[in-house]
């Protein structure tokens, strides 16, 4: 004890001393020289910016983030660039090859080659009509001008040329004479100015190509993908979100409350993990398919018209996510929270009388927020395998509407007729769901504090 004391006494001579020695030059300000010594070598960034510049070092990730933009704008962008909508029938151009015409295009095109200012053939209407009814019709030339004619009986099975700079200007021809190459112009009666009431018909001045080709019911399946990859991430992203507000919400009750009531609710988590949740969807059309259908056919607009042309199946599986999936979220972010609310500044909140829902909101639920992200961008791509896996047994969504589980569906019996109509969007579910996980893997290693370099 002598010892000790004896070695404190000299310490604090020697500081005295030092203090002494010291001279009015010693604060004197400091020179530019010694400030420049003195900056950083590094500029400090924030936690963000650090995670950026680490997912950037990943090259697989920001490759796979590349090809997730892709099929973002695929998705999103896509049909207003294509001629052609997910639920339109093509009667004539039913079970066509990628990039194949039917014959009444090829020979339509030809017109158009020839000089042609447009065409419009009756046969390749969208829907099941195909025939233009009698009726006043005028059509609006390149030039503005406008033709107006009168069928006095339906056409059928005709084609409909516009030359604006030939005599007669608009004359109709029989389809099938037209495809054999022996045909007569014959031409269509015109009036002064349209009558009351008169329809315009809008010419084809193209024939843009079925990238994908079509389906038995002359759907072209280039935008049923796009739609229906567009299907696929809204239902991936609204599961997650679910998961991530319910999950994070428990798993932050839980963990702060401890004792009984995280006893308890632990228990709860661990009896709907075994709940199986196929089970509970096929439940869930049962007992919710009446009731949902007369919400459905109530609504005129708004998000319910939305849900409804998606159908009871995808509420249903909404709805499952809601029940079952938030049970890891709750986990991690309890864990997370079991060791956060032994840090100091929550006891210093806590003995500021601050209440346990202040905490969580200022305090837990930020600082778990790295783990939230993370486990939230891994969830989309499980959302979307099981909405495909669904939409595959016919418990997804429903017709018209298509979603890439569902189109894999459809294409499952003329496999080997038709394998191209399963190729496409099982490439596209494919490399969705892998550039999604690749992605989650390179946000997971980005804001780990012990990956850092």
């Amino acid at each position: 004890m002598e010892k000790k004391s004896f070695h404190l006494f000299h310490s604090n001579v020697d500081a005295i001393a030092k203090w002494s020695s010291l001279r009015d030059e010693d604060f004197a300000p400091a020179t530019e020289t010694e400030k420049e010594s003195m900056v950083e070598e590094h500029k400090s960034v924030s936690y963000w910016k650090d995670a950026w510049r680490r997912f950037r070092s990943n090259r697989v990730s920001m490759i796979s983030l590349f090809v997730f933009l892709v099929i973002l704008l695929f998705s999103f962008v896509g049909p207003y660039f294509i001629a052609y909508s997910y639920d339109e029938q093509y009667r004539e151009a039913a079970k066509l090859f990628p990039f194949e015409k039917t014959d009444v295009e090829k020979a339509a095109q030809a017109l158009l080659d020839a000089g042609a200012d447009g065409v419009l053939a009756t046969s390749m209407l969208s829907g099941s009509q195909t025939y233009i009814k009698k009726g006043d019709y005028y059509i609006v030339g390149k030039n503005g001008q406008t033709y107006a004619f009168r069928f006095a009986k339906s056409k059928e099975k005709s084609v409909l040329v516009l030359e604006s700079d030939q005599e007669p200007a608009l004359w109709i021809v029989d389809q099938k004479a037209l495809i054999s190459g022996s045909y007569e112009k014959t031409p269509v009666e015109m009036m002064d100015t349209p009558a009351e009431g008169a329809s315009e018909l809008k010419m084809m001045t193209s024939f843009f190509p079925h990238v994908f080709g079509t389906d038995s019911a002359g759907r072209d399946l280039l935008a049923r993908c796009m739609y229906g990859a567009r299907v696929s991430l809204i239902i991936g992203i609204v599961a997650a979100l679910i998961v991530l507000v319910i999950g994070s919400i428990y798993g932050a009750i839980s963990g702060l409350a401890g004792g009984a009531v995280d006893f308890v609710m632990m228990r709860i988590v661990e009896l709907i993990y075994s709940v199986p949740d196929v089970l509970i969807v096929l439940l869930l059309q049962v007992v919710l398919k009446e009731p949902l259908q007369k919400w459905f056919d109530g609504a005129q607009s708004g998000i319910v018209k939305s849900m409804s042309d998606l159908g009871v199946g995808v509420v249903s599986i909404f709805i499952t996510f809601a029940l079952l999936y938030w049970v890891g979220m709750a986990r991690i972010v309890r864990g997370q929270v079991l060791m956060l609310k032994q840090q100091e500044y929550v006891t210093a909140a806590r003995a500021l009388g601050v209440s346990g829902r202040r905490i969580v909101k200022r305090h837990l639920i930020p600082n778990c927020v790295g783990q939230l992200v993370i486990t939230t961008c891994l969830q989309i791509p499980s959302a979307i395998f099981l909405e495909s896996f669904l939409s595959f047994l016919g418990m997804g969504v429903s017709a018209p509407m298509a979603s890439l589980g569902s189109l894999c569906s459809d294409a499952l019996d003329v496999l080997q007729n038709y394998p191209y109509r399963m190729l496409c969007p099982a490439i596209i579910l494919t490399v969705l769901v892998l550039s999604l996980n690749l992605v989650g893997d390179g946000i997971r290693d980005a804001l780990d504090p012990r990956l850092k370099k």
